[in-house]
């Protein structure tokens, strides 16, 4: 079958073969150029932003940093890259977006949730030209490394002037704040549930009190009523003679001067008296009573007044317990208001003490910094395409399809050729049986059939030299165009 079909095979599989070799030929010449980047970790690392991010998450901020527009678009700027080409500026960041890639080499025995499982970055650019692929992964590569102190600095600085601004305004806040506590406690001093047990003695006390002051009130109340008495009984009797009033005027004087002091006013009362006894004008009767009296009376009037304000000050401390629930609740409102403007604040005080750690280390070249370990160097040859591989396959499928090809002309046209076939066919073995002797047609169009399979032999050689440019005169066949045409 394969004989008499291999005009037909040998077309399919020539045209099936120089296919793929066209698509091994036209695919485009990708030149591939690797930038590695080093993470250098000192033994003071600081412990903000970007470093305590697992590596992956790291590796993600900085592809998003370098794969921006505007770095984009500076880049392209800078090299001079799609100088020929009339590519609009989406077209053109499109396509440097997607010919470059970035990838992280993880630190052996480090966990990937850890900050330092990141031990290198590799930047892998492609392009036309290896000279070109080697520029874009080196400018890449230059950012990270040139502009990575530059944006640690910047964010440093905006964390400190927000982190300085907050702590001011929560600075003010707590400052208010304990000014209305205070105020607030001067208000309602006797209702502060500190202030409880002190009402509480002081209420003791006060009774105390009123009770020795009822006990005096009518201490001075009998004396009072002794005083009347006597008077009544004064005015009833003969009054006693000069010579007695004096002798006793004289011994409550002896006794006043050996218990009370020399200025005393007792004192001072009894030496009036005397001399008034003496003059003969003062009769020590009705009107020492009477001084008595009113002295009595004064005192009465004192005691009642600081029973009346030991009644207002129960009163206020009555009317103080009651509203102590009332200001424990407003007061605790106010302490937790205080208690979480302090927190925050201790928070902010704790970060901005942290960042401004980071800047010291930072000024001393004692935080992590990216190195270049490797630049990247112009390729020697072309990368590696998929296209290879799917010209390979469809040569074997080109070759299978042939097969199939004359294996179907062979069911259309069923003749019988040999005596097992007849045999099949009839159920009967034929006697005997003659090969085919071929006439003089026979023979020419068998010359014409290898002349034929000839001519695509050596035709299927040409356009194969024609296709990798071995022909002189004649070109190779244009690539198909990639993202990267116009790079340079």
């Amino acid at each position: 079958m394969l004989w008499r079909r291999l005009p037909l095979v040998l077309t399919i599989v020539v045209l099936g073969v120089l296919t793929s070799f066209y698509m091994i030929v036209s695919s485009p010449r990708v030149y591939e150029a690797s930038a590695v980047i080093q993470l250098d970790m000192p033994a003071a690392i600081d412990q903000g932003t970007d470093s305590s991010l697992p590596a992956s998450r790291r590796v993600q901020l900085i592809e998003q940093r370098l794969m921006a527009r505007a770095n984009l678009r500076e880049v392209i700027e800078r090299l001079g890259l799609f100088a020929d080409t009339p590519l609009s500026e989406s077209e053109k960041l499109v396509a440097l977006r997607s010919s470059t890639r970035i990838e992280s080499i993880a630190a052996p025995g480090v966990s990937v949730d850890s900050r330092m499982s990141l031990a290198a970055i590799v930047i892998t650019a492609q392009a036309e030209t290896p000279a070109t692929a080697a520029a874009i992964a080196n400018d890449f590569a230059n950012s990270v490394v040139n502009r990575d102190r530059e944006n640690r600095q910047v964010r440093i600085l905006e964390a400190q002037e927000y982190l300085r601004s907050e702590e001011r305004r929560l600075n003010e806040q707590l400052s208010e704040q304990e000014r209305k506590l205070v105020e607030f406690s001067a208000r309602n001093e006797d209702a502060l549930p500190s202030s409880q047990e002190f009402l509480q003695t002081q209420l003791a006390q006060l009774t105390e009190t009123e009770t020795a002051l009822d006990r005096d009130i009518m201490t001075l109340q009998r004396e009072r009523l002794s005083l009347e008495a006597g008077g009544l009984a004064a005015e009833m009797r003969p009054p006693a003679s000069l010579v007695q009033q004096i002798r006793t005027a004289e011994i409550e004087l002896a006794q006043a001067r050996r218990t009370l002091a020399p200025d005393h006013p007792e004192i001072r009362r009894l030496e009036e008296n005397l001399k008034l006894l003496n003059s003969g004008t003062g009769s020590g009767g009705p009107d020492v009573i009477r001084r008595q009296t009113e002295l009595i009376q004064a005192q009465l009037t004192k005691l009642n007044e600081q029973k009346a304000g030991i009644a207002l000050r129960r009163t206020e401390i009555g009317r103080a317990r009651a509203r102590a629930p009332e200001v424990s609740r407003e007061l605790e409102a106010m302490t937790r208001q205080q208690r979480r403007l302090q927190d925050r604040y201790n928070e902010i005080s704790r970060q901005l003490a942290q960042v401004e750690t980071q800047q010291m280390l930072m000024e001393n070249d004692q935080t992590e910094r990216f190195v270049m370990l490797e630049r990247a160097l112009p390729p020697e040859y072309p990368a590696m395409s998929n296209r290879k591989k799917s010209a390979v396959m469809g040569a074997g499928v080109s070759v299978g399809l042939a097969l199939v090809a004359a294996f179907a002309l062979e069911l259309l046209n069923p003749v019988l050729r040999r005596s097992e076939q007849f045999a099949r066919a009839t159920g009967t073995r034929p006697v005997i049986s003659l090969p085919y002797r071929q006439t003089a047609a026979d023979l020419r169009r068998r010359r014409l059939r290898n002349l034929y399979m000839v001519v695509v032999l050596v035709l299927g050689v040409l356009v194969a030299l024609w296709m990798i440019g071995k022909v002189p005169g004649l070109p190779s066949p244009g690539v198909v165009p990639m993202p990267t045409d116009g790079m340079g």
